[in-house]
Formats: C-alpha cells, sequence, structure tokens
C-alpha cells in the first residue's frame, strides 16, 4: 500500500496511507447513486405535488439539479474533505501542506471532476491516481491535495504489544490504563519508537502532546517524570492489566 508523508505546520512528520483508485472509484459509486436516487425522489415526490408546470421547472432548477450539480462540493466543505461515500470508504480528502484544506482546495476539485471523471467516464482520474506518486488527479494537483485512508495504518503491530512482557514483580503506577483501547496503545507505542528512532524536538514536543492527552484521559492533572517515561509506563501497566 503506498504511503505518502505529510509535514503539519508545527513540523510533525505525519504517514498516511493513499487511497488507490478502487477505493476512490468505489466511494465515486456510492456517491452517485445517493445523488441520483435521492435527485430523482425529490423530482417525483415535487412533481406529484405540483401542478403548474413553472413551479414544477422552478423547484428542479432551484432544488434537484443543484443538489446533483455540487453535491461532492457541499459534503467535502461539510464534512472536513470527506462525502457520504468517502465515510463508507474511510477515506478524506488532505492538503499535502499539512494545513486545513480552504474553499479554493474544494473548488478546484470539483470544477476538474467534469474533466477527471465526468467526461472520461473516470478513466482519467483513475490512471492519474494509480500512476501518481502521490494518488493525485488534476483536481488534486492544482489543489495540492490528495486521499488518503482513514482507517489505521500502524507502524507497529499487534504483535508488538503482545510481545512486552511485563516483570511478574511489576507494581501498576496507573490502574486506569485498562481505559485504554488496542489501538491506543499501538499508537503510543508508534510515537515512542518514531522518538526512539528520530529523537528531534519536533518529536519530543509531539511526544509531550501524547503524555497530557494520555494523562486527561485517565483523570490525572499532570504526571511524573518525564512524557517518554511516563508513556513507558503507561504503556506497560496496559500490558500488565490486559494480558495477566
Amino acid at each position: 500500500m503506498r504511503k505518502v508523508e505529510i509535514n503539519t505546520p508545527q513540523n510533525v512528520p505525519l504517514q498516511y496511507q493513499l487511497a488507490n483508485a478502487r477505493d476512490r472509484g468505489l466511494a465515486f459509486v456510492f456517491d452517485f447513486l445517493i445523488q441520483f436516487f435521492t435527485s430523482l425522489f425529490l423530482f417525483l415526490a415535487l412533481n406529484g405535488t405540483l401542478d403548474d408546470e413553472r413551479w414544477r421547472l422552478a423547484v428542479f432548477f432551484l432544488i434537484v439539479f443543484p443538489f446533483f450539480t455540487f453535491y461532492s462540493l457541499f459534503f467535502e466543505l461539510l464534512l472536513n474533505g470527506r462525502s457520504p461515500g468517502k465515510i463508507l470508504l474511510k477515506l478524506r480528502v488532505i492538503k499535502l501542506s499539512g494545513e486545513d484544506l480552504q474553499f479554493n482546495d474544494y473548488l478546484l476539485r470539483w470544477l476538474f471532476r467534469w474533466l477527471d471523471i465526468w467526461l472520461s467516464l473516470g478513466t482519467v482520474a483513475a490512471l492519474q491516481v494509480s500512476s501518481s506518486v502521490r494518488g493525485q488527479r488534476t483536481g488534486d494537483v492544482l489543489a495540492n491535495t490528495t486521499v488518503i485512508r482513514q482507517n489505521a495504518d500502524y507502524s507497529v503491530s499487534l504483535k508488538d504489544l503482545l510481545n512486552i512482557r511485563s516483570s511478574e514483580n511489576h507494581s501498576l503506577s496507573y490502574p486506569n490504563a485498562a481505559l485504554f483501547k488496542e489501538e491506543e496503545m499501538l499508537l503510543v507505542k508508534q510515537c515512542l519508537d518514531r522518538f526512539h528512532k528520530v529523537g528531534n524536538e519536533s518529536h519530543r514536543q509531539l511526544l509531550k502532546h501524547v503524555a497530557r492527552k494520555v494523562a486527561n484521559r485517565m483523570g490525572l492533572e499532570r504526571f511524573d517524570g518525564d512524557a517518554q517515561t511516563f508513556l513507558r509506563t503507561v504503556l506497560l501497566d496496559y500490558v500488565t492489566l490486559t494480558r495477566s
């Protein structure tokens, strides 16, 4: 699976899985079905309640046509880079610069859908996404965006977590560590591993941020020691509590 690394405005590198052409194609199909059947329902419902032809035309051009035409633009704006189809496939549009998407970014992607997808029946978009290093079609290139998979892609696996062996004499420091989910502890271990590997100031700040979030989740106003030691202790407590 192809990946892309993006630096946030705080200069923290984050890695994401790129959505492939199949994922994006399926999301488009789901969205199109929603567009088509919702538009058809609106048209038939309103057409059956209005006797005046002029009102029917007004309703079509003021409600049905805009809904079908601006569907993707509206939902991506409303749902932060997602449409109903993308939500079903767990996809999201992001800015490659790490910044928040602006209206112009969404607009560029929407405008070039007509060339990338509609006029070419999706072939141009599929070829571009498959061949592009960053999985981009024309609209993505111009807006400096791409589409990622939102389901977690951990550089550490469940096996890595299971391999952490707690001492038989280990005394628990944070019993509330059991509140966390498996995937949350995987993220903690990933942050620790990346800090150990890179060790720069950006990763140090990220580790502190994660430590504060973990402490807050366990109802702690503060934690003892440095962020790295605290997170390792929580991780060891979690393994002790859930694997004993």
